[in-house]
């Protein structure tokens, strides 16, 4: 009777030590922080009124999915009469939106060029996307009382595209080097 009791007991000590081994292993799950709009408004005075970004509400949802676009992708043959400046600009471009949820906010909009040339220019131009600088909060690999860190991170955002010279190149040994 005492060695079945003192079996039982090892049996019951043993299953106890690999449950607590088991579900030490058990990662704890991080979640987003309620106040990521607050600490990103803190952050950046670039959230009021930037038309790149998209409100949190009509983000897509999960972690990077494909872009959606806003206008036509090809270069036209002629500039466009368009109030829309994108669209009658001399170096024409689209809206690229695309979302990333290890950044606050998700999603964002990009200028894309639809052409490599400028309307009415010589062969001396190109069409160039004009970068801003934008504030986001990146998630970090930390988890804090079950909440993901946040920390911002300066971006470049293609915001328009611009006809500009292109730049001096010159050949040394064979390799081509840029001027700007």
């Amino acid at each position: 009777m005492k060695t079945s009791t003192v079996l039982s007991s090892i049996i019951i000590f043993l299953f106890n030590i690999a449950f607590l081994v088991s579900s030490a292993s058990i990662p704890d799950q991080c979640k987003i922080p309620a106040n990521l709009k607050v600490q990103y408004q803190r952050v950046s005075r670039a959230a009021i009124g930037n038309n790149f970004l998209l409100p949190v509400e009509r983000a897509p949802a999960g972690s990077k999915q494909n872009s959606q676009t806003d206008g036509d992708k090809t270069c036209p043959t002629s500039p466009s009469s368009s109030d829309i400046i994108r669209e009658r600009s001399t170096c024409p471009w689209y809206l690229n939106i695309t979302h990333d949820s290890t950044v606050f906010p998700p999603s964002r909009t990009e200028a894309v060029c639809r052409c490599n040339g400028c309307f009415d220019s010589d062969n001396n131009h190109e069409c160039v996307m004009v970068y801003t600088p934008m504030t986001v909060l990146k998630r970090t690999d930390e988890c804090v009382d079950g909440l993901y860190v946040y920390k911002p991170k300066v971006i470049e955002v293609a915001t328009a595209c611009a006809c500009a010279r292109k730049a001096d190149t010159r050949n040394v040994d064979g390799d081509d080097d840029y001027e700007s």
